[in-house]
């Protein structure tokens, strides 16, 4: 039997052994396998032989030339080193259509793949499909000559993808900070590796976008922020404001802006400190004064101050703002205009003191608030659904109907 199956064999390799003999071959289990290598193989021997769910005999048919191609693609990606062995992939090189690069999902299989050899990555790298040669940017074990190419590819979603990768080598990363392209830039300030003297370098770009991204940066250091506190383009100086390195003596220079966008995010900003939001409260620019009442480090003495602030939108953000005093939301519950009630009613932490008051309000609109704050009580709901008005009425049944459908879950 041995000897029988050595002659088998002998001629399921030999080149020689006619496509018809290899097909009865085929049939034969132990020799199947090297019937798939065999390139005298009727295409339709190999086609039938890939139904079979057999490792060995997958690489071989991956492996040979004679494979027709829609078996090679619908393989290819499993088996990449079989795939890359294939002397068919040199001729699909020379073709304008080349299989591989219209195939995009055989392609990310052998981009994701740990075991596509650099050949194929090779190939892939020429792909015309952008988003795989991104995608192969991405792949974990890929040689440094391929990010070097990559780096310089056409287009600029490619070259941004190497700049924001982890593995990209500094000197790739100086490089790119020369691209002509602002997004690439920006995509190398986004690089957690990205080291500090070339973030001090994008600091100075020409290009207001890449030195905005170099001031929203966890990296970027407290002398980068001091020089782009100075900066010419305004977004750039509200975003030093918004950085959490950002030191109070700088918060303090940009209180007083010449832009009031920078001084309305300092006025808004919870690093700012206490003095300076005193000085802000009084800003002839009534939206600088908004900022400051809503502001969460805004102390309680001048949120008392601000409370009976001559402009009612200055009031209302008093009683939006998260830490007022709980005496002084109930001074302003009983405030003369109906917006600082309103503004009362939607604040979380109301008690239901000041609820129970609200709920026999003249306006129907503050009663209705009242209904819908998840702080009132089933008690005053269940005073709301007999409300004059059918507004009010309507949202009291809904709210509780709400509960009702949760207390029972």
């Amino acid at each position: 039997m041995n000897k029988n199956l050595s002659l088998l064999e002998q001629e399921a390799i030999n080149e020689d052994t006619s496509p018809e003999r290899l097909e009865e071959l085929a049939n034969i289990a132990e020799v199947a396998h090297l019937v798939a290598e065999n390139v005298n193989s009727y295409p339709e021997t190999l086609i039938k032989l890939a139904r079979y769910d057999n490792y060995n005999i997958l690489k071989g048919i991956v492996s040979n030339p004679s494979t027709p191609t829609g078996i090679l693609i619908h393989f290819g990606g499993q088996l990449p080193q079989e795939l890359a062995n294939n002397p068919i992939i040199d001729f699909w090189l020379l073709e304008d259509d080349n299989p591989l690069f219209y195939n995009i999902r055989l392609m990310e299989k052998l981009a994701e793949n740990p075991n596509t050899p650099l050949e194929l990555l090779k190939i892939l790298a020429q792909s015309p499909n952008y988003h795989i040669r991104c995608w192969l940017v991405n792949k974990q074990n890929l040689p440094i000559s391929l990010l070097e190419k990559l780096a310089t590819d056409f287009h600029k979603q490619v070259r941004c993808s190497v700049a924001v990768n982890e593995k990209t080598p500094i000197h790739l990363l100086e490089k790119l900070a020369n691209d002509s392209d602002k997004d690439v830039r920006c995509s190398i300030v986004r690089n957690k590796k990205t080291p500090i003297n070339l973030l001090e370098k994008l600091a100075d770009d020409p290009n207001n976008d890449v030195r905005h991204s170099v001031v929203r940066d966890d990296k970027t250091s407290v002398n980068i922020l001091e020089k782009l506190a100075t900066d010419s383009h305004k977004d750039v100086r509200c975003g030093v404001v918004r950085h959490d390195k950002t030191p109070v003596t700088i918060l303090e220079k940009l209180a007083f802006d010449l832009d009031k966008n920078v001084v309305y995010n300092v006025a808004s900003d919870e690093k700012t400190p206490v003095n300076i939001l005193e000085k802000l409260a009084y800003d002839v620019d009534e939206k600088v004064v908004y900022n400051v009442a809503r502001n969460g480090k805004t102390p309680a003495s001048l949120l008392e101050k601000l409370a009976s602030h001559a402009d009612n939108n200055v009031v209302c953000n008093v009683a939006r703002n998260e830490k007022i005093p709980i005496n002084l939301l109930e001074k302003l519950a009983a405030h003369a205009h109906e917006s600082v009630r309103c503004s009362v009613t939607r604040h979380h932490n109301i008690s239901i003191d000041i609820l129970e008051k609200l709920s026999l309000d003249h306006s129907q609109k503050i009663r209705k608030r009242v209904a819908i704050n998840q702080n009132t009580p089933i008690s005053i709901l269940e005073k709301l659904v007999n409300d004059p008005n059918d507004t009010v009425r309507l949202t009291a049944k809904e709210r509780l109907k709400y509960r009702e459908g949760n207390s029972d879950e």
